[in-house]
């Protein structure tokens, strides 16, 4: 190329509308490339992806709560209906509440452990931002949990019984008993434990707590 046609190229090219085509195309490519780049999941931000689904009370979840097994994300209360001292009722009768929903039976060696803890929970948090709602499972009916309550001292805690399983089949009672499901104010299940715990130690309590403060994962 000769000199005059170098000088009409260059002159070409610094004209205001190539140097707007140009700029305008290598903008093109970077915004490509940024969101390429954005799209590959590095190990950064799989690392943070992973501790975005993790609960926030997982703090809390040392000792015997280690077994609490956190519901992520949280879910609504069923509506399956159970018995109480008035009559058929569900878990929305308890809205408002933090409520520790606990599936037991007279049969059951470690519902028998667990529930003295369980009574003197209710005692230490019931009121009007907590409850235990231990629900008799199974067609033993109510004058057999009543002889319970009575020979164990359950002072606290209100009868609850489902002897059809509707409200406990539908929860998860074939996986074992005791079955302990927690939920907050909102009645959105936070997470469940398996299998007796005790309820009034300092690990149970700081859980409990933090989800009556509006915690959840």
């Amino acid at each position: 190329m000769d000199e005059k046609k170098k000088t009409g190229f260059l002159s070409l090219l610094l004209q205001p509308r190539a140097l707007l085509l140009i700029w305008g195309g290598l903008g093109l490519v970077v915004l490509a490339f940024v969101y390429v780049s954005a799209m590959i999941p590095t190990d950064g931000n799989k690392a943070l992806q992973k501790e975005s689904t993790k609960p926030r009370f997982e703090s809390l979840l040392i000792g015997e709560m280690a077994r609490f097994e956190p519901t992520f994300p949280p879910r609504k209360a069923p509506f399956y209906r159970f018995d109480s001292p008035d009559g058929e009722i569900d878990l929305s009768e308890f809205r408002g509440k933090t409520v520790l929903v606990n599936l037991w039976a007279t049969w059951c060696a470690p519902c028998i452990e667990e529930m003295p803890s369980l009574d003197a929970l209710q005692e230490k948090l019931g009121g009007d931002d907590f409850a235990v709602v231990a629900i008799a499972a199974g067609p033993q009916g109510k004058m057999s949990a009543d002889q319970f309550f009575a020979r164990y001292e359950l002072s606290n805690l209100t009868l609850y019984t489902d002897a059809d399983l509707d409200f406990s089949g539908n929860m998860g009672f074939s996986s074992g008993l005791p079955l302990s499901i927690l939920y907050n104010a909102k009645g959105e299940e936070i997470g469940r434990f398996s299998g007796s715990a005790h309820w009034t130690s300092e690990e149970a309590i700081a859980l409990i707590e933090a989800v009556m403060d509006g915690q959840k994962p």
